[in-house]
């Protein structure tokens, strides 16, 4: 019998600092990522599609990082906005840089990738 999997994503808010420290941030000085589904269920051995968006098109550098239950995040895979697509064993991920969207594959989904994945760009 498969084994399910499940991913589960939070919402990170980035900050861009404006130059004036000690000030209140204006909400628009944050800059957002957004990510989906949350949670992801899969079966063992199919792919599992992780989504990301984000609002400023000045970022170039996409981390993903993963996170097992009481440990603290691992950085994974990144990619620079000069590149489409960006592989690593299992795990693909492709950056649509003028729809403001990027997503992280991974191939044959294992129950040892069951964790909390993080996008976050800069």
């Amino acid at each position: 019998m498969d084994k399910i999997l499940e991913a589960s994503f939070l919402i990170l808010c980035l900050q861009v600092d404006s130059g004036v420290s000690g000030q209140q941030k204006e909400k628009s000085d944050q800059e957002q990522v957004k990510q989906s589904p949350q949670p992801l269920t899969v079966q063992k051995g199919e792919i599992s599609i992780l989504n990301c968006s984000y609002e400023k098109s000045a970022f170039d550098y996409f981390p993903w990082y993963r996170q097992y239950p009481g440990k603290g995040p691992a950085f994974l895979i990144a990619i620079h906005s000069v590149v489409n697509e960006m592989k690593d064993g299992r795990l693909t991920v492709f950056l649509n840089k003028s729809a403001k969207r990027l997503s992280s594959h991974i191939a044959t989904s294992q129950p040892g990738d069951s964790a909390t994945y993080f996008c976050a760009a800069s």
